[in-house]
């Protein structure tokens, strides 16, 4: 993963080519923008320059730009679980947020991204 001015990008390489192909992934349901290389520092040339013309792109248009996730996100968990987290949390000391966003980071193996 690489980030650029909060964005963030998924790469894949593909073999069969020997080609880099980077995708935006914290923008919404579709990337914003998708990019190749054929090295690191070529990938990230590019990256860096699609989020630049997109975000140019949205300002000449006067569209308002997907931004990257904010880091919200509403769940309904029903009752039941609601008081399982709520007493797991208590459990430990936590808040019901601080508890699940541990648990999201350790199931979901992004424990090294930032907060």
């Amino acid at each position: 993963m690489i980030e650029y001015k909060g964005y963030v990008a998924a790469v894949e390489f593909d073999d069969s080519a020997d080609i880099l192909h980077g995708r935006v992934v914290n923008s919404g349901p579709y990337p914003i923008a998708t990019f190749e290389a054929t090295d690191a520092k070529q990938l990230r040339r590019e990256f860096e320059r699609s989020i630049d013309e997109y975000l140019a792109w949205c300002e000449e248009d006067g569209v308002e730009p997907r931004k990257p996730f904010s880091g919200r996100l509403n769940v309904r968990l029903g009752s039941e679980l609601h008081a399982a987290v709520a007493a797991a949390a208590a459990a430990r000391g936590m808040s019901i947020n601080a508890w699940i966003v541990q648990a999201l980071r350790e199931t979901s193996g992004a424990a090294t991204l930032p907060a």
